[in-house]
């Protein structure tokens, strides 16, 4: 996968992640790849879900398979409600459990409200992107209180979540629910031991955006307005998704880590 981070800053020291059983959503490309092989090199045991790009779920296990770890994977399609449930417990049943749950799967849904007065476009994103992670939290946790075992779930939200723009009022919206729910889950269920906290990447080139990102004039316009100078990378993500399912954020919940190399920290003001 396209990437301009070096390997040898990708080794995290989270011993604590060796052996645990991570359900990792939409892992067949970008972001949810990256976490694969993050967390396969902290020696994490993984189910990888993926939707309707086998060809891509094979990438991510080509990329991982160096590190020895024990993987599965799980086809399934989130729009489809009355399917998870079912997903869920195949998921479970891999490991005889799971320790975490990353979800990260998601459609980047991009329509003016006015064209989508039928909220087609809408609803669709509002069930992969919200009703989906909302339905497996629920699962992890009940999963979790039945074993009498703690958990850690990590959501894949987005700045768009806390600054967005004109055409992405589903995504957006989906988005801030999102970040919300990690909020109102790390209430519920903190005293059962789970942890909820959200991960919030700005601009992330990956395979379906990484050639338009690079061009001379894009690069310019969006790396000149990040303080840090450069894009995120599906690493990077991968790193921060360790951190947070890691002991390292043992007294973390309800939170949300914006990792956008301080895009909307500058907000809109011009270079001076």
């Amino acid at each position: 996968m396209p990437s301009r981070t070096d390997k040898s800053s990708l080794q995290p020291v989270f011993p604590d992640l060796k052996g645990k059983r991570i359900l990792i959503t939409g892992a067949s490309s970008g972001i949810g790849a990256g976490m694969a092989k993050v967390l396969s090199e902290a020696g994490c045991r993984l189910v990888l879900h993926y939707h309707s790009n086998p060809e891509g779920i094979s990438r991510t296990l080509d990329e991982i398979k160096d590190s020895g770890v024990e993987v599965q994977t799980l086809q399934c399609d989130f729009s489809r409600l009355d399917q998870i449930e079912e997903f869920f417990e195949q998921a479970w049943a891999v490991f005889a459990g799971l320790d975490g749950l990353v979800n990260n799967a998601g459609v980047v849904t991009k329509s003016l409200s006015l064209a989508d007065d039928q909220a087609k476009e809408f609803d669709y994103t509002l069930a992969v992107n919200l009703q989906a992670p909302y339905r497996l939290s629920t699962l992890f946790a009940k999963y979790c209180l039945a074993d009498d075992k703690p958990g850690v779930i990590v959501n894949n939200s987005s700045i768009h979540g806390q600054a967005t723009c004109e055409w992405f009022a589903a995504y957006a919206s989906t988005k801030a629910g999102l970040d919300a729910l990690t909020k109102v889950h790390a209430v519920e269920w903190g005293q059962y031991g789970i942890r909820v906290n959200s991960l919030a990447p700005g601009v992330v080139p990956v395979e379906r955006t990484f050639d338009v990102l690079y061009q001379p004039a894009m690069e310019k316009k969006w790396v000149g307005a990040m303080p840090a100078g450069r894009y995120g990378s599906v690493e990077d993500m991968g790193l921060a998704t360790a951190y947070l399912l890691s002991d390292a954020t043992s007294w973390m919940t309800g939170s949300v880590l914006t990792l956008d190399g301080g895009l909307i920290a500058r907000g809109n003001y011009p270079h001076r």
